[in-house]
């Protein structure tokens, strides 16, 4: 009986296994992840605001806004000859004032960005690139005279087996960190502990048997169902059944670095100086403080040609 229990779990989990990957495997994806969303200006009292002059360019500014968006294969397939590029609207009070490519992962992707005024319905940022590879990545940011609100921010695009509209993801700072097998031997040891214990059941269950063996369902034929045999084998069957679950899972998150399912997602490993910018602005992301978001812009906006008095 126990022999045909291990065997029978060890059926579902391949197949519940095989699913998973398999479902991995045909999914494609991509993913536009928001790493910074900095309004220059805010924070700085109405007085102070009026005598203090931006100018871009030769254009003054009254507003400025820069937004730094990471544009990503999140999927398992590759992603190649778009019909339309990944493409972002901008409302017409809102004035492009300049688009670029910080960072490109690897070096050799061959993306582009390019801005297309519409008049009265704005201004089309597309996001072009022939192929983009599982995990591939590259980062684009804006700079933006006005304000845009990104709760309503959504892109376009036309590909096969892509969704025609995509949102804004959020980015967790774990996703910036190369990932690195490890085998966790201390969650596998715990999960051999709790093995243990369905194969200790299953021995008691063995011993009993070979006592009383009309507590049990074998051979069939000559078991009889009794107030003792319910008591004795509902609670070791579901015993068996649910530490055996649990310790492999515990086995499987051990075999794949502690997470199981086996990915917590993907990972985008930024340049340190990108990424320290962006993590240093998420510290004040909740507060009006003008001169962190400075600070931050100015890291991201080197070489940008602005002036302020």
């Amino acid at each position: 009986m126990g022999t045909a229990l291990g065997v029978l779990l060890g059926v579902l989990a391949t197949v519940l296994v095989s699913r998973y990957y398999f479902l991995r495997a045909t999914k494609k994806s991509l993913g536009v992840y928001r790493l910074l969303n900095s309004l220059v200006f805010a924070g700085i009292a109405p007085d102070v605001r009026t005598q203090l002059q931006f100018r871009f360019r030769d254009k003054e500014v009254k507003d400025l806004q820069q937004l730094v968006l990471l544009v990503a294969n999140d999927g398992e397939k590759a992603i190649s000859n778009t019909i339309e590029p990944l493409t972002l609207r901008v409302p017409p009070a809102v004035e492009v004032l300049d688009a670029s490519i910080l960072h490109r992962s690897p070096d050799t992707l061959h993306a582009q960005i390019g801005t297309k005024p519409q008049d009265s319905a704005g201004t089309e940022v597309s996001f072009a690139f022939p192929l983009l590879n599982k995990g591939e990545f590259f980062v684009v940011k804006l700079l933006l005279s006005g304000r845009m609100s990104e709760k309503g921010l959504s892109f376009s695009v036309l590909a096969d087996d892509l969704p025609r509209s995509l949102r804004l993801k959020e980015l967790s700072s774990w996703m910036f960190e190369k990932g690195a097998y490890k085998f966790e031997w201390g969650l596998a040891v715990a999960a051999g502990v709790v093995l243990l214990i369905p194969t200790w059941i299953c021995y008691l269950g063995y011993l009993l048997c070979r006592v009383r063996p009309n507590l049990f369902p074998y051979p069939w034929s000559s078991f009889a169902v009794s107030l003792d045999s319910l008591l004795v084998a509902v609670p070791g069957i579901v015993l068996v059944i649910l530490f055996t679950v649990v310790g492999l899972l515990m086995l499987g998150a051990a075999i794949f670095g502690g997470e199981f399912p086996p990915s917590r997602g993907p990972r985008f490993p930024l340049p340190r100086e990108l990424q320290g910018a962006i993590l240093n602005y998420a510290m004040f992301r909740d507060r009006t403080d003008f001169v962190a978001n400075v600070d931050v812009t100015r890291e991201l906006t080197a070489g940008d040609e602005g002036s302020e008095s």
